[in-house]
């Protein structure tokens, strides 16, 4: 007898109805195709708002200000340190009629010039620590040095925030202060405590005419010290006859210079001969003296005119690159206070 197959009560799974059109697989209507590009197409553009936003903060905080704008040999100044000494610059500059574009250009060339020095400095053996930056910090401040809590610490801070500047960038700016000084010392023992100062009389005007008006009534026989109590519109000056302090060569007006070089003292009248300045002068040489002793001002005038010499002649050895355009410049402008 044939077996019965058993069955059970429970349904049967119907096989499922492809959809007209389909393929197998899953399918998409147009509808839902439609809702994921749009949901894909504004995904990317976050994605690129926000990575224009992340770019945009990463140039302006890092790439921007780290950016090396000047280099003066081996030492390179980046665009952050150069905003951080444009602020003070154009404070030391704003009552001289300097505008801010010109600021801009004689700050790069300063930097030059500090670069130069320090290169200068260093050749001759002199160094500068940390401490010494500290010391002239406190100084500058007219306070003891001294840790945290201090009267140094709470001026030092109240000053970095005064001038929105980190206290590496006012360290650099101060450690280049401190190598002048070291080189303005070095140069001082070497003019020594004595050098050659001439002794001049002198009719000084403002125009040639007045000048030749001068000169002829001394060629007439009239003293010139009395023409130079009448002519002179140096006040200092006239009231001595026109006899000026004694006064190292190199300090004088570089007309002048050229005018009494190698020229004895004596009666020969010089002039009329015309400054940088407009002035003309008329003048005689009263007196030289090679072994005089010059005052401190003109000591360090002296020393002063004689580093401005050593960058003149560094520059023309040292490499100097700068790399700054007008967006850098902008960028300073905005972070410079």
């Amino acid at each position: 007898m044939a077996r019965r197959e058993r069955t059970t009560a429970l349904p049967r799974q119907r096989p499922r109805e492809a959809r007209p059109g389909a393929r197998g697989g899953f399918f998409l209507t147009t509808e839902e195709t439609l809702r994921l590009l749009i949901l894909g197409g504004a995904s990317l553009l976050l994605v690129i708002v926000l990575g224009l936003l992340g770019w945009r903060w990463y140039d302006q905080t890092f790439r921007v200000p780290e950016k090396v704008i000047l280099q003066v040999g081996d030492e390179r100044f980046r665009l952050k340190y150069y905003a951080d000494r444009l602020f003070p610059y154009a404070q030391s500059v704003a009552g001289s009629g300097i505008n801010l574009g010109l600021a801009e250009q004689q700050l790069l060339t300063q930097l030059e010039n500090e670069a130069i020095v320090n290169a200068i400095a260093r050749e001759r053996g002199i160094t500068v620590t940390p401490d010494d930056v500290t010391n002239e910090i406190a100084s500058q401040l007219g306070v003891p040095a001294g840790g945290a809590g201090t009267t140094f610490d709470t001026l030092y801070r109240q000053r970095l925030q005064s001038l929105t500047m980190s206290d590496a960038n006012y360290r650099r700016w101060v450690e280049a202060q401190v190598y002048r000084k070291k080189l303005k010392d070095a140069i001082l023992a070497d003019i020594g405590d004595t050098t050659e100062m001439v002794t001049l009389r002198t009719i000084i005007t403002t125009t040639e005419d007045e000048a030749k008006a001068a000169l002829a009534r001394i060629q007439a026989g009239e003293d010139m010290g009395t023409v130079a109590q009448t002519a002179s519109k140096d006040l200092n000056s006239r009231q001595k006859d026109g006899i000026m302090d004694p006064e190292p060569p190199a300090l004088l007006p570089a007309a002048v210079q050229a005018a009494i070089e190698g020229k004895p003292a004596g009666s020969e009248i010089i002039g009329p001969v015309q400054l940088a300045n407009g002035d003309w002068w008329i003048l005689r040489i009263e007196k030289r003296d090679p072994n005089a002793t010059p005052s401190d001002t003109q000591k360090s005038q002296l020393a002063d005119l004689r580093i401005d010499e050593l960058i003149k002649e560094k520059r023309a050895t040292i490499t100097i690159r700068r790399n700054i355009t007008s967006s850098d410049f902008r960028w300073a402008e905005e972070h410079a206070n």
